[in-house]
């Protein structure tokens, strides 16, 4: 059984991501909507690390979008 989260940046922007039961090798696999993918000894680990990657993906894309923009406004603004 897969069990599916939500998890949702400071920005309000929505990501998943799944932790499953444990395996016959009592490992717990971990995925998100990004693509990653891992595996951890514990359910809470996975649920951790799968958030911990989520987090850094989101961050990462968001100060990227806010640097476009601020390249967007520097570029237009013209001193008088």
């Amino acid at each position: 059984m897969t069990h599916s989260f939500t998890y949702i940046d400071v920005g309000g922007n929505h990501a998943q991501y799944a932790v499953s039961e444990e395996d016959h090798r009592r490992d717990f696999h971990w995925s998100t909507d990004h693509g990653d993918r891992g595996v951890s000894p514990t359910f809470a680990q996975a649920q951790t690390q799968a958030r911990t990657v989520l987090k850094d993906s989101m961050a990462a894309h968001r100060r990227s979008e806010e640097a476009l923009r601020a390249d967007q406004y520097s570029s237009n603004w013209r001193p008088r």
